[in-house]
C-alpha cells in the first residue's frame, strides 16, 4: 500500500511538471521476471521509471545510500535492495534470487552514480552475471532529459521534456559466458542505451 501511494504521488507530480514520452512499453513483460538496466542522469530516474512502468520495481542501490534511519526505512518500503559494488553479499544474493523467482522486475543503474553526460561511464558487469545465473532477460532503458529537470546541484525539479526508450529484451539462456563474453555483452548494452 505504501509503495502504491508514493507512486501515485509521483505520477500526479510528474503529470503537471514533465512532458514524458515513453517508447517501447510493450517490451516490459507483464508477468515474468526481468532486469531493467538504465543510464542515470538524475535523481529523478528511479521515481520516473517507477511511475511510468506499470509494474512494481525493485531497485538496486549502493549500500552507502542506506546511510540514515529515514533513508533506510523509505528505501526498504519502496523495495530497495542494498548492494556492495565490489562484492555481492550472501544476503544480497538470497534477496535477488527470491525477487526473480517471484517474477519481479529489478532495476539497476550500472554506472553506480549519477552521470549527466551523453557518454556513459564504465558499467558494473554484475547485472549480466545475474541475468545468466537466473535465466532472466535484460531490458536496456535510455533516459533522456531528467538532468534538465533536476541536475546534481538542483534541489527542486523544473519542467522538462523527458524521453524514455525501452529496448527489446536480451536473453542469454543457460550457457555460461566467459568473463570476456560478459564484458562484450556489457558494452553492447551500453552502446544500445547510448544510441537511444
Amino acid at each position: 500500500m505504501f509503495y502504491k501511494i508514493v507512486i501515485l504521488i509521483f505520477k500526479f507530480y510528474f503529470f503537471f511538471l514533465l512532458n514524458i514520452k515513453v517508447i517501447g512499453m510493450k517490451n516490459i513483460p507483464t508477468k515474468s521476471a526481468a532486469i531493467l538496466v538504465a543510464n542515470h542522469p538524475s535523481l529523478l530516474d528511479g521515481p520516473l521509471l517507477a511511475a511510468v512502468i506499470r509494474r512494481r520495481l525493485y531497485p538496486f542501490a549502493k549500500i552507502e545510500v542506506f546511510n540514515t534511519r529515514i533513508k533506510r526505512w523509505f528505501l526498504k518500503r519502496m523495495g530497495g535492495i542494498p548492494v556492495r559494488l565490489e562484492k555481492f553479499s550472501r544476503a544480497f544474493v538470497i534477496e535477488t534470487e527470491k525477487k526473480l523467482s517471484d517474477n519481479n522486475l529489478l532495476l539497476i543503474f550500472p554506472e553506480g552514480k549519477i552521470n549527466m553526460g551523453n557518454k556513459l561511464e564504465d558499467f558494473n558487469t554484475g547485472f549480466v552475471k545475474l541475468a545468466q545465473r537466473y535465466n532472466v532477460p535484460i531490458i536496456p532503458i535510455a533516459i533522456r532529459g531528467t538532468e534538465k529537470s533536476l541536475s546534481i546541484n538542483d534541489k527542486v525539479p523544473e519542467p522538462a521534456n523527458i524521453a524514455v526508450t525501452i529496448s527489446t529484451p536480451i536473453f542469454y539462456g543457460k550457457e555460461k559466458l566467459s568473463m570476456d563474453e560478459i564484458k562484450t555483452q556489457v558494452e553492447i548494452i551500453k552502446e544500445k542505451i547510448e544510441s537511444n
